[in-house]
């Protein structure tokens, strides 16, 4: 299997007074066209090399996660016959929740300073004198997919064409269908999606609707008891022990400037928002990669509690997407009366990809010490920096889980045996305690064992959720892919 893709563009140094990186140029071994991001290293004694791109959690943009090494290639002898894709949108110009929170107060309070030479002096932040904002209509753009956006998203449909040629023809009922949440930013995605995949799919939109149950793209929307707020605490609590000394920094710098914690953040995240808006950020230079790495671990805390291993209920909300695929993958070869295509794409928000793999068990830094209770595994206090979650390589803008069966000829019998295996941002993951067949996948019929314990553990969607009677959709299960 082909890797995603690699970004393409030139090296930018760090200027914390580290060395200009060459300029190098790197191609797809797809060999298609892929818009770059012009990457932001940073560059140490020994060829150290730091991208700070990829860690950047869910404002970054794409690249190709390491996951476990496993070659990313369909095992010798085997070939995918079936595969599902849930896949986060693409580039946007700001959340609403980082804007409000963090990025709209630093750029109102940047944009109050009347005597903009008190940055004259600063060694790093002299840029501030004339920094505007990236996002120049809140209305217009917060939430909406950016231009890069739009063609990282076409680039990804080339790349799974020439992925999967062989499982995009038309359905029996007529065009390939690709499915859609019904935000402006998931649709605009799909619709970039669809040209670059370019077989006429049609695009199946799913409403957002607060009734639907597990019936939808967004379970976390429709799940009354799921809080969004969740992980703030703990998130918040590292975020004020790791900005202070920052903070100290900078007031050094300009001391006619009051930072706070929540600067620091925003100039962080503007980091990732004016990368994917501009191609560039001159606040990826003002922190070292071990800030990065704070900065990383912060977000890495809200999303574990929030839809992650610390969130008790994450994993029924991850299990229908889940149930689905597994029904997609067991049908029989030939197209069926109820799944009528072999690949199964569907677009959403970055909630979704981890709440699927805590349905899975997957990238869980407890799984194989069942006794430890996880939540310790993720302090507020200091980093755990052999942790399992990192949600940079979860959910940076087009994060995505597939899931493929793949069809075996057996070396000794010479008989077709079936394995399923599951990529996160093209880098298979191992599904725990099934490991034993080609390329480390699990067995199709030890796979549906394994996703038949969970859904003993995680089946209940609407209990789960305090879904009353009253709800005339309610459901445990996703049926938009049916037929």
């Amino acid at each position: 299997m082909l890797s995603i893709w690699i970004l393409l563009g030139t090296l930018v140094a760090d200027t914390l007074a580290l060395p200009y990186s060459s300029e190098i140029t790197h191609q797809a071994r797809s060999n298609l066209p892929i818009p770059h991001n012009r990457r932001q290293i940073i560059e140490g004694p020994g060829g150290y090399h730091f991208n700070v791109l990829e860690h950047l959690t869910g404002i970054g943009p794409y690249f190709d996660a390491p996951g476990v090494q496993l070659n990313p290639s369909p095992p010798s002898q085997c070939v995918v016959s079936k595969a599902t894709y849930l896949v986060r949108h693409s580039n946007i110009y700001a959340n609403a929740f980082d804007y409000k929170t963090f990025l709209g107060p630093f750029l109102q309070k940047l944009g109050n300073v009347t005597d903009k030479s008190i940055f004259s002096k600063s060694s790093n932040l002299t840029f501030l004198a004339n920094y505007t904002s990236p996002v120049t209509n809140t209305t217009e753009q917060i939430e909406k997919m950016t231009p890069s956006g739009g063609q990282a998203a076409k680039a990804f449909g080339g790349v799974i064409r020439n992925l999967y040629p062989n499982l995009l023809q038309p359905t029996n009922n007529g065009s390939f269908r690709v499915w859609s949440a019904s935000a402006s930013r998931d649709m605009d995605t799909t619709r970039a999606f669809i040209e670059g995949l370019s077989n006429g799919a049609q695009l199946v939109e799913v409403y957002e609707g607060e009734n639907d149950s597990a019936d939808s793209l967004t379970p976390h929307e429709s799940c009354p008891n799921f809080d969004s707020s969740l992980g703030s605490v703990q998130s918040g609590a590292w975020q004020k022990k790791y900005t202070a000394p920052i903070i100290d920094r900078f007031h050094l710098d300009v001391p006619g400037f009051n930072f706070t914690a929540s600067d620091i953040v925003a100039m962080q995240e503007l980091c990732g928002y004016d990368t994917v808006i501009n191609n560039h950020s001159d606040f990826c230079n003002l922190f070292s990669p071990q800030e990065w790495l704070e900065f990383e671990y912060a977000n890495d805390l809200m999303y574990f509690y929030s839809i992650g291993y610390g969130n008790p209920i994450a994993p029924q909300l991850g299990l229908p997407w889940v149930r689905s695929s597994l029904d997609i993958l067991e049908s029989a070869n030939q197209i069926s009366s109820t799944f009528n295509q072999s690949l199964y794409i569907s677009f959403t928000h970055r909630e979704e990809p981890p709440l699927i793999l805590t349905a899975l068990g997957l990238f869980n830094n407890s799984g194989y010490y069942p006794t430890v209770d996880v939540n310790t595994t993720m302090p507020s206090t200091e980093i755990n920096y052999s942790r399992e979650w990192k949600t940079s390589q979860i959910l940076p803008f087009l994060g995505h889980v597939g899931i493929e069966r793949l069809d075996c000829v057996n070396r000794t019998s010479r008989l077709q045996e079936s394995f399923v295996r599951v990529l996160v941002n093209s880098a298979p993951i191992p599904i725990p305690g099934c490991q034993d067949g080609p390329g480390e996948s699990c067995g199709l019929a030890a796979f549906g064992d394994y996703i038949g314990e969970r859904i003993k553990l995680y089946g209940d969607f609407i209990g789960a959720c305090g879904i009353n009677g009253t709800v005339a959709n309610r459901t445990d299960l996703l049926s938009i892919c049916d037929a």
